[in-house]
């Protein structure tokens, strides 16, 4: 479960909002990418014939129905949010313009 949760968060997230640093982005859309950014289901696909194969498969089940939870209760308040913080400052959402 730690290693799902990790994985969720600090081990998927990291790379993308390192990504986008230079691109002028704020940080606030760079955290809302980093969340809800790129996704694959190439997770699913195990090769049985690995050894520990029994954990990794708990270790990716878990991880995909935390991800289904987590950004399924996220996606609308933090979308809100974001579109609020555009309102208000009259700027494109996902730019610093």
């Amino acid at each position: 479960m730690l290693y799902a949760l990790l994985s969720l968060t600090v081990i998927r997230m990291l790379p993308i909002f390192l990504s986008l640093t230079g691109t002028g982005e704020k940080t606030d859309s760079k955290l809302f990418l980093a969340w809800f950014g790129p996704r694959g289901l190439a997770s699913i696909v195990l090769n049985t014939d690995l050894p520990g194969t029994e954990l990794m498969t708990m270790v990716v089940v878990s991880t995909v129905f935390l991800s289904v939870i987590a950004h399924g209760v996220t996606a609308n308040p933090l979308a809100t949010a974001l579109a609020a913080r555009v309102a208000r400052t009259g700027k494109d959402a996902l730019s610093g313009d």
